[in-house]
């Protein structure tokens, strides 16, 4: 008797052959690939490393992601339109913040919202634009 007419083993990690490859199920369902956490925990581990550098001529230890923002900062200042580019590319995607992202003080934020209530007053009364 050859190894070929044998049963196929059941057992730990071996499931019976029936029901192995289900049609229409996913073998991953979560979605994610194996290893994605670890590689955004990498990048982020990575940019938000130390470096020293010189700002406004003294010697300053920042992030590295802050790093690479000075150095497309100054490119950009240099005339490098790809430089610039990306900055601007990057600062459209940061203008979706949370308000706890929010640059703006809260007198300020304050001012503003007065202003568009104001506006949204006067438009509904029949008032023109400012």
């Amino acid at each position: 008797m050859s190894r070929e007419d044998d049963p196929k083993a059941v057992g730990h990690k071996k499931p019976p052959l029936h029901t192995r490859f289900q049609k229409g199920r996913s073998g991953n369902p979560s979605g994610r690939r194996k290893g994605e956490q670890a590689k955004q925990d990498y990048r982020e581990m990575v940019l938000s490393r130390l470096v020293p550098m010189t700002l406004g001529g003294k010697r300053v230890k920042v992030t590295a992601r802050e790093a690479l923002y000075q150095k497309l900062l100054a490119m950009s200042f240099d005339g490098n339109l790809n430089a610039m580019k990306l900055l601007l590319k990057d600062d459209s995607l940061n203008d979706n913040k949370t308000d706890a992202e929010s640059s703006l003080s809260d007198a300020e934020e304050e001012a503003l919202i007065t202003r568009f209530l104001a506006r949204q007053l006067k438009n509904a009364k029949g008032g023109g634009d400012d």
